[in-house]
C-alpha cells in the first residue's frame, strides 16, 4: 500500500478486487494522519480493510490510532497476537513480548474474546497466540463486489 493520501482515491476504486492492510508497526503521526485517509476511501470504496494493531496497548499513541481507526470506519478484520487483541478489546491481562504474545486464559476464554470484539466491533477477528491460529466471525452484512 502507498502512505501517500494522493493515491489512496485512485488505489481504493481499482475494478479488481483487493483490500487494503493498516499495519501499526511503524506508526508516525503522518502515518497515522495518512491511515485514517485510507480507511475513508476504502470504505467510500466498499472494500476490506484489515488493521493490524501492533503493540496496541504498549504506548498511549498506538491505543489512540486503534481506537481512532475503530471510531472513524469501518474496519472487517483486526489481526494480532493475544496481548494486542486484548489490549484492543480493553481486557486486562495480555502480555506482550515485542511481536509474541504470552499465551494466558484457557481457549474458551480465547473464544469469549473474539466473540467479544467481533460483536463490539461487527467484524470478522483474526489473531494468534503461540502458533495456533484463532478465528471469530460475526458479519455485520457487508458485501464486497
Amino acid at each position: 500500500m502507498s502512505e501517500a493520501p494522493l493515491d489512496f482515491p485512485a488505489l481504493a476504486n481499482l475494478p479488481s478486487p483487493h483490500s487494503v492492510v493498516l499495519n501499526l508497526g511503524t506508526l508516525t503521526p503522518d502515518l497515522f494522519t495518512a491511515y485514517h485517509a485510507a480507511l475513508h476511501e476504502y470504505n467510500k470504496a466498499g472494500w476490506p480493510i484489515i488493521l493490524d494493531p501492533v503493540a496496541a496497548g504498549a504506548t498511549e499513541f498506538r491505543a489512540k490510532a486503534v481506537a481512532e481507526c475503530l471510531e472513524k470506519g469501518f474496519v472487517d478484520v483486526i489481526k494480532g497476537n493475544l496481548g494486542e487483541i486484548m489490549a484492543v478489546a480493553g481486557w486486562e491481562g495480555g502480555k506482550s513480548r515485542g511481536v509474541d504474545s504470552i499465551d494466558t486464559g484457557s481457549l474458551d476464554d480465547k473464544c469469549r474474546l473474539a466473540e467479544f470484539l467481533a460483536q463490539r466491533e461487527s467484524i470478522s477477528m483474526v489473531f494468534w497466540a503461540n502458533g495456533r491460529e484463532y478465528c471469530c466471525r460475526h458479519w455485520k452484512g457487508r458485501r464486497y463486489q
